[in-house]
């Protein structure tokens, strides 16, 4: 007889691989797009499964790893509710559950009976015991760096653009550049993170050089997108090298959307 966890790998590797049997089929035009469209409707479904199968399992067995089990259940019945059109919820949105890991890992530490350890062993931990988490002023850009969970936005009225460069563990980045007064240079600014979205707003009479990489999501710069995995989108205005007043923007995420609009 098969054990639990057994049954649900042998089920997972069946479900791989008929995902990739027909995505094969379908590349190579033996069945039409229209089975693909099945899958991605019905793919919650059967994980959702898996994840209650998972959790009871380890209820009844009196596990402790709920953790996992939680969380695949959380975040595929908001895939299933998406589809019944009860709520908006993309397989893209999982970033917005990043609350929900805090609180699951908060059981974990409340109900566990061993202690908890936690080892910081890289230099930027060492970097942050050293300088904080506050942003420094190197030769003229402002920086801010450190494991940093949260929004960041810059929308306030004649607000003062200066160069920057800021890295985002989990959390929005919002920038309204219509606000800002933007001196007559070229500005960098450069966001990165790890988790989150970034949306931009451009005035329409400031020309911009921008260079957008993402590993997971999508990129739309005004009227341009990109659809590929590890999407990589560059953008440049019309004499850009010739103004004076100009910004500089380089992004780049790991799971998130990047949008970058013109008023």
């Amino acid at each position: 007889m098969l054990r639990y966890r057994s049954i649900n790998q042998i089920l997972f590797a069946l479900f791989l691989l008929a995902i990739g049997v027909v995505l094969l089929l379908v590349n190579i035009g033996v069945i039409s797009l229209e089975i693909m469209d099945f899958i991605v409707y019905s793919y919650p479904f059967f994980f959702l499964a898996i994840g209650i199968s998972m959790l009871f399992g380890n209820l009844l067995k009196k596990r402790n790893d709920l953790f996992f089990s939680s969380f695949v259940v959380l975040f595929f019945s908001l895939l299933v509710l998406d589809r019944f059109h009860v709520i908006d919820f993309g397989f893209w949105d999982i970033w917005k559950l990043w609350p929900v890991l805090i609180i699951l890992f908060a059981f974990s530490i409340l109900f566990k009976k061993r202690s908890l350890r936690i080892h910081f062993t890289n230099d930027l931990a060492s970097d942050m015991y050293k300088k904080g988490l506050d942003g420094e002023l190197l030769g003229g850009r402002k920086k801010v760096r450190g494991l940093t969970i949260g929004d960041i936005s810059f929308k306030e009225n004649n607000w003062a653009l200066e160069p920057m460069e800021l890295y985002n563990t989990i959390g929005d980045y919002f920038i309204d550049f219509n606000k800002a007064y933007i001196p007559e240079k070229e500005t960098s600014v450069t966001l990165k993170g790890w988790i989150g979205d970034v949306k931009m707003i451009i005035p329409e009479g400031v020309p911009v050089s921008i260079q957008a990489n993402i590993k997971v999501g999508d990129i739309r710069i005004f009227d341009h997108k990109s659809e590929a995995i590890n999407r990589y989108l560059e953008y440049e205005t019309p004499g850009y090298d010739e103004a004076t007043r100009k910004l500089k923007i380089m992004i780049e995420l790991k799971i998130g959307s990047i949008r970058i609009d013109k008023v």
